[in-house]
C-alpha cells in the first residue's frame, strides 16, 4: 500500500514503545554495500537534539530505535510502501527519503 509522509509518521507514532528494527541503505543501484541497522524500542526524539544544515522546507520528525536515531525530513520524502506480510496489519514500511531506503519492521512476538 502506498503511503505519504503523514501516513508514515502516523504508523511510527502508533508503535511508540514497541520493538522495531530499522535498516537504512542507498535507494539506488549505485549504492549497494553500505547500510546500517538497529533494533530496539521505538521512541520519539526531540528535534532540539538534532542539528540540520540547510534542511529542505517541511517538518522534521526524529525517532530513536535502539541506539540509532532516524530523522525523517518532509522535504526529502519521496514516497513509501507498506505490507502486512499476512498479519492483517502493516508490519513493514519502506520509505525513500533523501536518496535512502529506510525500512521499518515490527519485531514479531514469539507464539506462546
Amino acid at each position: 500500500m502506498s503511503m505519504d509522509y503523514d501516513a508514515v509518521i502516523a504508523w511510527l507514532r502508533a508503535r511508540l514503545g514497541k520493538q522495531l528494527v530499522v535498516s537504512v541503505q542507498g535507494a539506488t543501484e549505485e549504492i549497494r554495500n553500505t547500510s546500517i541497522s538497529s533494533a530496539g524500542p521505538l521512541l520519539a526524539r526531540d528535534d532540539g537534539d538534532i542539528t540540520l544544515i540547510d534542511p529542505p522546507p517541511g517538518r522534521v520528525e526524529p525517532f530513536a530505535i535502539g541506539t540509532a536515531t532516524v530523522v525523517l525530513l518532509e522535504g526529502d520524502f519521496a514516497g513509501a510502501q507498506s505490507t502486512d506480510m499476512g498479519t492483517g496489519v502493516n508490519a513493514i514500511v519502506q520509505a525513500e527519503v533523501g536518496g535512502l531506503l529506510i525500512t521499518f519492521a515490527e519485531v514479531a512476538r514469539p507464539a506462546g
